[in-house]
């Protein structure tokens, strides 16, 4: 069952910016930390960075003969929290623990090139370590970055509406001055089942398969190698171009995640090859994991006759001002999310009135969005939420005030309805300050709504009324 069901929301997977957890059983699919390196977000960078000093200090420990602490660092027990990973019908998980840190830290200790040069990546010590998978590799990145995942979990529940537990036990997370790892009480959702704290995950960084392993470094790489040898072979012997065939490669050199293990100690140098080989091929085109092809996971069909029956039911003025904005984000995240993500809630106040808008990172890498990014800097995407019927300058005036060098100058006024004057409005703020507002009524979300039903991309309807905003003004 899923979590959200259980609590009677009516929360889909296609509404959420998190994988929304499966209180029956764990979900085949693993945090890839490689997913928050590519990400241009800067709160996902620093997850990366997190990783890297983290290992950078062990290695650090063990080079100053500091094997208790480094030993004791590298303990990585199964992250029951975020009900991700392996299983059959529970959620009992692989995780480290004792047994596969020590051989983290043994590799560690063992391999003079890793404390040299230390790693890129959390996922090369499955090149370089049989007993270490994908599964352990997303239990390392969540316990190493938990204080990540807390804060996530929280601003997601207060977007959403759901409650959170007071003072409940996260089990391992890292205290950076002591090195060393401490249980600490923390506000998150309670897990209706088992009474454990539950920590959301973004769709953004979770895939069924890694984004490289030793397979992945066999046929990107070391293959090819071996079929040079084998050519320089053939040429001395014979004096002609040889026929090799990847399937006699396979065979000769014992394709095998030991025989890669044993090459790479062999050869350390490749290694670095693989990592900056990858890094150049991949940073911009590996995609998190389709939900809907994991078995147990909320589905990510569209509900848009659900959601705009939801909006019509929601009468305009401050009264219903709070199931207006909670709805509308359930919209975006449909329509837009990817390439729009992380969903965050800016709350400020004007002559007394509280002002809600919602900003979500703007992720593109093409189309649409990337095209805005680029040229009105909009990193992020500003939506400040109007539950009213009759716009005014205050509006505008209100929105362009919060667009800026960081957020970028485009922004969108969301409204049940709109008129001319509205319009008029805009253009004055882009001829005054070079900042685009947009409006988007009920009658535009509808639109979009029934387009995705129907295939279409609803991101479509957005760029043609900007670029007949543009071209009027």
């Amino acid at each position: 069952m899923l979590w959200t069901e259980k609590l009677g929301l009516s929360l889909r997977q296609a509404q959420v910016d998190f994988v929304i957890p499966n209180i029956s059983q764990d979900l085949n699919i693993y945090v890839d930390p490689f997913l928050f390196y590519r990400s241009k977000n800067p709160e996902y960078q620093g997850v990366h960075t997190v990783l890297h000093e983290f290992f950078s200090q062990a290695i650090e420990c063990v080079k100053n003969g500091d094997f208790y602490t480094a030993e004791q660092m590298l303990i990585f027990p199964e992250v029951k929290e975020t009900m991700l990973g392996q299983s059959k019908g529970s959620h009992k998980g692989r995780g480290m623990g004792l047994e596969k840190g020590k051989l983290i830290f043994d590799e560690i200790v063992s391999n003079e090139d890793v404390q040299e040069k230390g790693i890129t990546h959390l996922a090369e010590m499955q090149l370089m370590i049989e007993g270490v998978g994908f599964d352990l590799i997303s239990d390392m990145c969540t316990n190493i970055a938990k204080p990540f995942f807390v804060e996530y979990t929280q601003r997601q529940c207060k977007l959403h509406g759901i409650p959170l537990e007071p003072g409940l036990c996260l089990e391992h997370v890292f205290n950076w001055d002591d090195q060393c790892w401490e249980d600490i009480l923390v506000d998150l959702p309670e897990n209706p089942i088992n009474g454990n704290p539950i920590l959301l995950v973004p769709k953004s960084v979770v895939r069924r398969f890694p984004a490289f392993d030793y397979e992945h470094f066999w046929n990107s790489t070391y293959r090819y190698i071996l079929r040079e040898i084998e050519r320089g072979k053939s040429l001395s012997a014979i004096g002609k171009e040889p026929v090799i065939l990847w399937k006699d490669i396979k065979e000769k050199y014992d394709f095998s995640k030991r025989t890669v293990v044993r090459v790479l100690h062999e050869q350390p140098h490749l290694r670095h090859i693989y990592v900056e080989k990858l890094d150049k091929e991949t940073k911009e085109n590996v995609d998190p994991t389709d939900l809907n092809k994991v078995d147990g996971a909320g589905r990510s069909d569209v509900q848009s006759e659900e959601l705009i029956k939801e909006l019509h039911l929601i009468a305009p003025g401050n009264k219903d001002a709070k199931k207006y904005e909670a709805l509308v984000l359930r919209i975006l995240s449909q329509l837009f999310s990817p390439p729009l993500i992380d969903p965050k809630e800016q709350v400020s106040s004007h002559d007394g009135r509280e002002i809600i808008d919602i900003t979500f990172y703007n992720g593109a890498n093409d189309g649409f969005w990337a095209d805005v990014k680029q040229l009105w800097n909009a990193q992020i995407i500003v939506f400040e939420m109007k539950n009213m019927e009759d716009l005014g300058n205050e509006e505008f005036f209100q929105l362009a005030a919060r667009l800026d060098d960081t957020k970028g100058f485009l922004g969108f006024l969301i409204s049940r309805k709109k008129d001319g004057l509205d319009t008029q409005r805009a253009y004055r703020r882009l001829n005054k300050e070079r900042k685009v507002t947009l409006v988007l009524t009920d009658d535009d979300l509808v639109t979009m709504l029934q387009q995705q039903q129907e295939g279409h991309n609803p991101t479509d309807y957005v760029r043609e009324m900007y670029r007949e905003f543009i071209d009027k003004s």
